[in-house]
C-alpha cells in the first residue's frame, strides 16, 4: 500500500512538465482573450485604468464599423476565394508530383528534391519586384489570377514534402493489387491512395489555407482596389496615420480568426494524424 501511495505521488518532473504546459496555455490563450476582450470596448475603456480585464460598458459598435462602414465583407468574401482556389491548386498538383516521386525512380530525382527544397529559404520578399515586372507586363496585375498563382507557386514545394513522407507510409502492395484488377496507375491512384492519404490532404490544405489567410505583402502589392484585397488588409487599415484604433483592429482580428479557429476544431484529428503518420513507413 505504501508503494502505491509513493508511486501516486507527483514526481519534480511530472509536476514541471505541468507547470511548462500551463504556462505554454497561458501564453497562447491570454493574448486571444484579451483580443476578443478588446473587441467589445469602447475606445474609452481600451485606455481606461486599471486595466479592464472585463469590458464594464460591452459594445458592438466595432463590429457594427466593420461589417456597415468598411470593406470588411468584400476582403473576406476575396480572401475565401484565395483560400479555396490555392488549396485545390496546391493538392491537386503537390499530390501528383509527392505521389510519382514516391512510388517511382526518377532520373534527377534527388536534384528535383533538393531545388524544391530551397525554394523555401528564399525570402519572399525578394520575389515581390520579379513577379510584380512579370505581371505587369502580362496585364494580371489587380487580378485574381496574379494573387492566386503566386500563392499556389509558393505553397506547391511544402506540400510535396509533406505528402512524400505520407505517401511512403502508404504499402505499395495496395497499388499493385488494384493494377492487378485492372485499375490503371491514375485510377489506382485516385481511388485507392487518395483516400487512404485523406488525414495527410486534410492536415496539407489546413497548412496551406493558414497560410494564405494571414498572407498581407503580396495581395497589398499586387492590387490596388478593395474589390480584389484580402481580409488581412481589412486588419491593417485600423492603423493610421492618427493612432491605431484598437477597438476596431481587435474586432477586425476576431472576424479574421474565427474561419480558422473553427476549421482547425473540425478537422483537429486528422491534422495530428497527418502530420505523424507519414513519419512511420508502414
Amino acid at each position: 500500500m505504501k508503494q502505491m501511495e509513493l508511486s501516486k505521488k507527483p514526481t519534480p518532473k511530472k509536476i514541471l512538465s505541468i507547470a511548462l504546459c500551463v504556462v505554454i496555455t497561458l501564453v497562447i490563450l491570454v493574448p486571444l482573450y484579451w483580443l476578443i476582450v478588446t473587441s467589445f470596448k469602447t475606445e474609452e475603456d481600451v485606455y481606461a485604468m486599471p486595466l479592464q480585464f472585463i469590458p464594464e460598458n460591452p459594445t458592438l459598435e466595432n463590429y457594427e464599423y466593420a461589417f456597415s462602414q468598411t470593406e470588411i465583407p468584400t476582403y473576406f468574401f476575396n480572401s475565401l476565394i484565395y483560400v479555396g482556389a490555392t488549396v485545390v491548386i496546391v493538392l491537386f498538383v503537390a499530390s501528383l508530383a509527392a505521389y510519382s516521386i514516391s512510388r517511382y525512380r526518377h532520373r534527377g530525382k534527388k536534384g528535383f528534391l533538393f531545388t524544391v527544397l530551397l525554394t523555401q529559404y528564399m525570402p519572399v520578399t525578394t520575389l515581390i519586384v520579379p513577379l510584380y515586372i512579370a505581371f505587369s507586363f502580362m496585364s494580371l496585375l489587380n487580378n485574381r489570377v496574379a494573387i492566386i498563382l503566386t500563392y499556389c507557386a509558393l505553397q506547391v514545394p511544402i506540400a510535396i514534402w509533406l505528402l512524400i513522407g505520407y505517401f511512403n507510409s502508404i504499402p505499395r502492395a495496395l497499388d499493385e493489387a488494384a493494377t492487378l484488377d485492372g485499375c490503371t496507375t491514375f485510377q489506382a491512384f485516385f481511388k485507392i491512395v487518395l483516400p487512404l492519404a485523406k488525414p495527410g490532404l486534410i492536415a496539407v490544405a489546413i497548412s496551406v489555407a493558414i497560410a494564405i489567410w494571414q498572407e498581407l505583402i503580396l495581395a497589398t502589392t499586387f492590387t490596388s482596389t478593395d474589390e480584389f484585397r484580402p481580409l488581412m488588409v481589412g486588419v491593417s487599415a485600423a492603423v493610421t496615420k492618427s493612432g491605431i484604433k484598437w477597438g476596431q483592429l481587435a474586432a477586425t482580428g476576431v472576424i479574421s480568426c474565427v474561419p480558422i479557429l473553427v476549421i482547425y476544431g473540425l478537422c483537429q484529428k486528422y491534422l495530428v494524424k497527418g502530420m505523424t503518420s507519414g513519419a512511420v513507413k508502414g
